[in-house]
């Protein structure tokens, strides 16, 4: 066995270096299909840029160029035609070169999918590199040009290097052609020539030992990184060698041998000698006396040298003669006594012959049998019989079966004896059907006492432990030998009161059970929690006998509950009530109808403060808000931190107006200090929003709410104060929500219509554009202003899709005018909100346009300074992308806001709409038509176009024509209209000296 084992161990080895190679070759293969993949990318996304195409006097877009830098394995990077002329590279970009010949630039035209080459010289850097190809089709998905990549061979051949190998491990990866394009150990000779003698076959699949020229043994494994019926194939080549362990596990094995040889050759001669002396000399002078004795010649024997079993052998013999005929009386009588021991006996008796005729029994579970195998089995019977008619050194003594009786199986013992002088057997059945039973419940009884992780623990009545399980060690850290004989008292932690166990024990006593949580302690003191059930078992006079207590472990349950109870209530960062404790916290308050007042605290410019100092800072200094807040805990129920910068207090009990103000002050006079962080003072204070129930709401959240507007309140008021919440804010905040109510049912039911507003050329005073304005035409009360539902559309983001009816409406009315054979553009008012958020369709736009044969040309978005302001990188991307498909760009209510001329540059506008606040006043205000000539002069200086509003008298219209304004727009020339009213309006308008109209 031990020589089986070491063979064992020999081709464990063989198997741990065959399973080392399969794991390095996936490893390897797996970072060098990642590498191609990340090259493959690269192609992907470049492919993707028109950009890429532009190719000027052999220069590649700058696209290619930053792409070699940021990606170090790449060689070169060039822009191919489909004649195989090389348009650009990034390095060596003078020399005229043509690839056409190359496998890789034919495979890649064929296929039109990324490529991979083989070995060869690059003809633009003279490197020894592996090319790859990559398609590039415009966007009729026609095959325009190739993209090639070269990765210099030494490059590739260092990242295996990067990799940790076996001592003296070798690898290579070779092209479709079987050339050598990366090694391990690196040798740059050997890059681009097929494998050489060290290699088994290059075509052999799998893995395989082999023995190369220098004699030592190696493991060789071949695996594809990219297998393809192509040209692009690569392959990863691994040898281990194994030489070193074979050699150890062969010494071992050969040592081993020997050594066994040794001992069965020196254990061999010992026990000859040993059976010489202490058997076969005895047996000789045996056989002697006994060939003497059946001759009828008394003898003895020889007892000197005997060794004691021996002489005790040759005593008895002495004293067989004479005690022969006493044996045999005494034979007699115990037959006898035999015989009447067999008939007091509950077992049944049997006594068969050879045949297995049944010569005697007792048998009184049924009728008396015949033959054996009326009562046993086939198969033991045949066993048996076996034994007795052929005489061998087979013995049946012992056997189970089992067996119907009056329907009813039972299971039977069989115990046999058999009489060789008369090729018979006494067979003793008993039936051990209850005893199996037991057997069988006391083992699962026994496994799950064993086994069960939780703790059981038996006593007696009084609590005096008996036995405990190896979970109750395990959970007590107290052994089976400490505990047996104490009482349970022993664990008691001191936590639970006297009253508390007598109830116990009370119940115990009336109803034999109890089950509850118990806080005991464990052998080295530390307190857990366990879950205890007890019940009581009682003997046959229904007298408590033992006590089977039976427990879990859940303090780590209940140190979860409690962690994640903590966690979901409490603030991490404060310590403080969170948002979700807040609510419950006013819940149970409000449902025991306690008087209560809620103090929303936010801190005034805390985003300055994170901005400028950062978070790590800002996190400081909410937690000193929080430790000065927390002096007010006698004055507060509850004092939490609800998100950000907002704190709520809870006071309860003392809701009054005037209590309420003091604390109040109190909460400020706390906030005054500076707060030193880090050495830097931080200055802050708070604007509060007070609400008391039931008055401002009868529920966490309308409390909430109503706290929050009046906080709001105290900010539009300056700051770093209170203000309660009263039914002024109650009735604006009903409004706002019957609103918005209103605007949903608007948005699904349609109510909107678009009113339009020509603009005049204010030479000709020709309407040569209109403005698209959206009116709400509510059931009941009539038309509503954008002004008053704007705004709240924007916050709800209803925007977006009020957004989408003006542009489908306008793309109609647009149709209409086109039809009617006028060229007139029309401008929409386009929200913030539609270029910031991320489900606006804005982009889409030109598509919808393209569908209904209309150009972006016939449309102006119209977008205020307010958009630049605060741009982000998802708006100014947009706005880029409409400019680009098309649309002009006109700047809303010009000269009210910053009117930075920076915005002017950034945002490509084609014209600025002066804001009718100025024009207003020209008549009358030098100053203003100062500022209006100003404007008009600057947008002329860059370029851009001039728009009106607000024209209403003949008196601005001439003022402003002269200031060199291009259009204008204003009562003077027509108010808004209906679509239909529009329509008939540019079919009969003349043009004179305005073109006013009701």
């Amino acid at each position: 066995m031990i020589l089986f084992q070491l063979l064992e161990e020999r081709s464990d080895i063989l198997k741990e270096h065959e399973q080392q190679a399969r794991a390095l070759a996936l490893q390897i293969s797996q970072l060098q299909r990642a590498d191609i993949n990340a090259t493959k990318r690269l192609l992907t996304q470049l492919a993707k840029h028109d950009k890429l195409l532009k190719a000027d006097n052999g220069q590649c877009s700058n696209l290619l160029k930053d792409a070699s830098l940021i990606t170090s394995n790449i060689a070169n990077i060039g822009l191919v035609d489909l004649n195989g002329d090389v348009l650009c590279t990034v390095k060596n970009s003078t020399q005229r070169i043509n690839i056409k010949d190359r496998r890789y630039f034919k495979t890649a035209l064929k296929t039109q999918h990324f490529t991979i080459g083989q070995f060869q010289i690059d003809r633009s850097i003279h490197r020894l590199t592996v090319n790859f190809a990559m398609p590039i089709f415009d966007q009729n998905g026609s095959l325009t040009h190739i993209l090639v990549v070269a990765k210099l061979l030494e490059q590739w051949s260092q990242s295996l290097s990067q990799l940790t190998l076996p001592p003296r491990s070798q690898a290579i990866i070779t092209d479709a052609d079987h050339n050598i394009v990366a090694n391990y150990p690196f040798d740059y000779a050997q890059l681009g020539k097929t494998a050489n003698e060290h290699w088994p076959d290059i075509d052999f699949k799998g893995i395989v030992q082999f023995e190369v020229p220098t004699g030592e043994r190696r493991i060789y494994l071949r695996q594809h990184i990219v297998k393809s019926s192509l040209n692009d194939q690569l392959t990863l080549h691994i040898s281990i060698p194994f030489e070193h362990a074979i050699a150890a596990a062969n010494r071992k094995v050969g040592l081993t041998f020997v050594l066994f040889i040794a001992a069965l050759l020196l254990l061999f001669w010992q026990a000859r000698n040993q059976l010489n002396k202490v058997l076969l000399q005895p047996l000789k002078s045996l056989q002697n006396a006994l060939d003497a004795f059946a001759k009828g010649n008394k003898t003895s024997l020889q007892q000197t040298a005997l060794s004691p079993e021996f002489k005790n052998i040759a005593e008895n013999f002495e004293n067989m003669a004479t005690q022969r005929l006493t044996a045999e009386n005494a034979l007699a009588h115990k037959h006898a006594e035999l015989a009447s021991l067999i008939r007091a006996l509950p077992d049944t008796y049997l006594r068969i012959d050879k045949q297995g005729k049944v010569l005697a029994s007792n048998v009184v579970f049924s009728r008396p049998p015949k033959q054996i195998n009326d009562l046993i089995p086939q198969q033991s019977c045949d066993q048996l019989l076996k034994v007795l008619q052929t005489p061998s050194d087979i013995e049946i003594n012992q056997f189970e079966f089992t067996s119907q009786i009056d329907g009813n199986q039972h299971i039977f013992e069989a115990r046999t004896n058999l009489l060789d002088s008369h090729q018979q057997a006494i067979v003793v059945l008993r039936d051990i059907t209850a005893r199996k039973e037991q057997e069988e419940a006391m083992k699962l009884a026994a496994m799950v006492y064993k086994n069960s992780s939780e703790g059981m623990t038996i006593t007696d009545e009084n609590g005096t432990i008996l036995d405990v399980n190896p979970s109750f060690e395990k959970v007590t850290g107290y052994s089976k030998a400490e505990v047996l004989g104490k009482n349970t008292a022993l664990l008691a932690s001191g936590k639970h009161t006297k009253q508390f166990y007598d109830d116990m024990w009370q119940q115990l006593q009336s109803k034999g059970a109890w089950q509850g949580e118990v806080i005991n302690r464990r052998k080295n003191g530390e307190l857990f929690t366990e879950w205890l059930t007890i019940n009581t078992v009682y003997d046959s006079n229904g007298n408590p006998y033992q006590r089977v207590a039976i427990f879990t472990d859940i303090s780590e349950k209940k140190r979860q509950d409690e962690l994640i109870w903590r966690r979901t209530h409490f603030d991490q960062l404060t310590e403080l009530a969170n948002r979700l404790e807040l609510k419950r916290h006013l819940k149970q308050q409000l449902s025991e109808n306690v008087s209560l007042a809620i103090l929303l605290l936010d801190l005034d410019h805390f985003k300055d403060i994170n901005d400028s100092l950062g978070h790590y800072h800002g996190d400081k200094l909410l937690r000193e808000v929080a430790n000065r807040l927390n002096q007010l805990t006698g004055k507060c129920s509850l004092i939490s931190r609800i998100g950000g910068d907002e704190f709520v207090l809870v006071i309860s009990e003392n809701s009054q107006h005037e209590h309420l103000m003091q604390v109040s002050e109190q909460v400020l006079t706390l906030l005054k200090p500076a707060i030193y962080i880090d050495n830097e003072a931080c200055h802050i204070s708070a604007s509060i929003g007070i609400a008391a129930a039931p008055k401002d709401g009868n529920s966490s959240g309308q409390l909430l709410k109503a706290a929050d507007q009046a906080m709001y309140l105290a900010k539009k008021q300056g700051r770093n104060g209170f203000a309660f919440f009263d039914a002024q804010m109650r009735q604006a905040t009903e409004q706002r929500m019957q609103l918005l109510k209103d605007l949903r049912i608007a948005i699904q039911k349609q109510q909107f219509e678009l009113y339009f507003q020509p603009i005049v050329d204010m030479a000709s005073q020709k309407a040569v554009k209109a403005e698209a304005l959206i009116r709400w035409q509510h059931p009941g009360k009539g038309i509503i202003s954008p002004a008053v539902f704007i705004p709240l559309a924007e916050e709800t983001q209803l925007i977006l899709e009020i957004g989408e009816f003006i542009f489908a409406s306008a793309c109609r009315t647009q149709k209409k005018l086109m039809s009617a054979k006028h060229q007139v553009q029309l401008s929409i008012n386009v929200s913030p909100i539609q270029f910031s958020s991320k489900h606006s369709r804005l982009v889409d736009w030109k598509t919808h346009l393209d569908e209904l044969s209309l150009n972006a040309e016939q449309f102006v978005i119209e977008i205020t300074e307010g958009l630049m302001m605060n741009a982000q990188q998802r708006t100014q991307s947009r706005l880029n992308q409409l400019s680009k498909q098309g649309f002009a760009l006109a700047l809303d209510d010009f000269g009210t806001g910053y009117s930075s001329l920076a915005y002017l540059k950034q945002m490509d506008t084609d014209f600025i709409k002066i804001d009718k606040r100025f024009v207003d006043g020209i008549a009358d205000s030098a100053d203003d038509l100062a500022l209006c000539e100003a404007m008009i002069m600057m947008a002329h200086q860059l370029g851009l176009k001039v728009i009106a509003e607000g024209i209403e008298t003949e008196a601005q219209h001439k003022q402003l024509l002269a200031a060199g304004c291009d259009y204008g727009q204003g009562y003077y020339y027509a108010k808004p209209m209906p679509e239909k009213v529009y329509l008939d309006f540019m079919n009969n308008a003349t043009y004179g000296d305005h073109l006013q109209t009701d």
